[in-house]
């Protein structure tokens, strides 16, 4: 009989402009991947017949429903380019700085480490098909994951691609960088 071989943690450590970073790939949800390029396929032929339909006459219903139509298609877009994306952490000065996206198009926050409260990994909260809480552009902040801190009135939760055990590991990382104690 064979042992089952433990498997590696998906984040991996790097140097990036002199400092060390955590990069862990965003969670990925096939359905999403693939099903999101066809949609938009359909969502650009309305945003097109709309517009095309606006420059030969203005009519505000259409005009509202365009712009709806157009948020619509900016959050499937960020969704789908966050399944290519990744979840970066770095210290700076005893601040964390986190970002998620893809090469350029990355939103980042920065959190005052003196104020982050409760550090501890979590199981990260699922549902039955991994589009609920989960699944958001990359743009928006996660609602749930592996690690989760206080920070003031807010829960903020990072590592979204993780598991608990992959989580505490993270947590060992950043309990060293900002000298804060971790909940166990």
């Amino acid at each position: 009989m064979n042992y089952v071989e433990p498997r590696g943690a998906r984040h991996r450590v790097e140097i990036a402009n002199g400092s060390e970073q955590l990069t862990i790939p965003l969670k990925r949800n096939w359905f999403v991947m693939l099903f999101l390029p066809v949609w938009l396929c359909g969502w650009v032929f309305g945003e097109v017949s709309a517009i095309v339909q606006l420059s030969q006459g203005f009519q505000s219903f259409l005009a509202v429903w365009l712009c709806g139509w157009t948020i619509g298609g900016a959050f499937a877009i960020g969704m789908w380019v966050g399944q290519f994306g990744s979840e970066r952490l770095r210290v700076v000065n005893r601040d964390l700085e986190v970002s998620a996206g893809v090469g350029p198009l990355r939103r980042t926050w920065l959190y005052r480490g003196k104020t982050i409260e409760n550090l501890m990994a979590r199981t990260p909260e699922t549902d039955l098909f991994s589009m609920g809480r989960n699944q958001r552009p990359f743009w928006m902040r996660p609602r749930t994951g592996a690690v989760k801190f206080d920070y003031g009135a807010d829960s903020i939760y990072l590592a979204t691609g993780v598991d608990e055990p992959e989580g505490r590991m993270i947590v060992d990382w950043l309990t060293r960088r900002l000298g804060i104690e971790a909940i166990r």
